[in-house]
């Protein structure tokens, strides 16, 4: 397995293609850039206008360690955070504002300094490999009204516990998979759709939820530590 992960990052690091599926799924597909700006603010911040007059960030040219997303620039909402648009950066910290509604595919993916993220309770879904890789991201607070964890969303990053919220329907694919200081996971929902794959290797985690729950079904099939909540 650390064969594996080592494998997965270094080929991140030359941008050619990425492996992933740290538990066990070799699927090679390439690790997207990030969109091209229109606008670029004084942090290094750059933005794509949409159809609807909101903004997407599209990506990142500051060697910034702390970064604070403003939730407006000239004039328009700021409602996503775009596809690659901070993978690979050298930031610790970063703070999502009110008003952003999602998190894309790769956004923060093998940022591995990253060790704070603030998401507002705006967001609704966070996408494919958002942040796998990031090694040094031990604790995140899920939104309140969250529905989707996207496929390898946290894969490979450092968290130590998490609680899904209620709001959330669907935990995907290898989510929090190759987590191995994860130990913790309270899963709110009591018919919240997991993955059979959602903890591979994760070989630590306790599960919390509701009794008679899909979680504890999941829990049971997988032979992971199940308490009722």
């Amino acid at each position: 397995m650390k064969k594996l992960s080592i494998s997965l990052i270094l080929t991140a690091l030359v941008f050619t293609s990425l492996l992933t599926g740290c538990s066990g799924q070799n699927k090679t597909i390439s690790l997207p850039e990030a969109t091209q700006a229109q606008y670029t603010d004084k942090n290094g911040i750059g933005y794509n206008e949409q159809d609807d007059g909101t903004l997407v960030i599209s990506d990142f040219s500051d060697n910034k360690e702390n970064v604070e997303i403003p939730s407006d620039f000239k004039g328009k909402k700021v409602k996503s955070v775009g596809r690659s648009s901070f993978k690979m950066s050298k930031i610790k910290s970063v703070t999502i504002p009110n008003g952003v509604e999602k998190i894309d595919d790769y956004s923060f993916a093998f940022s591995s300094s990253l060790e704070k993220v603030t998401l507002p309770d705006s967001i609704e879904s966070i996408g494919t490999n958002a942040f796998s890789g990031c090694a040094k991201l031990t604790e995140i607070k899920l939104p309140k009204k969250l529905k989707t964890i996207g496929m390898y969303s946290f894969d490979a990053t450092g968290l130590e516990k998490i609680e899904i919220p209620k709001s959330v329907k669907k935990i995907d694919e290898y989510a929090f998979a190759e987590c191995h200081s994860l130990v913790e996971v309270v899963i709110k929902g009591k018919n919240t759709e997991i993955a059979e794959t959602a903890f591979n290797t994760s070989t630590e985690v306790k599960i919390t939820a509701p009794k008679n729950s899909t979680a504890e079904d999941l829990a049971k099939s997988k032979g992971i530590e199940f308490t009722e909540m």
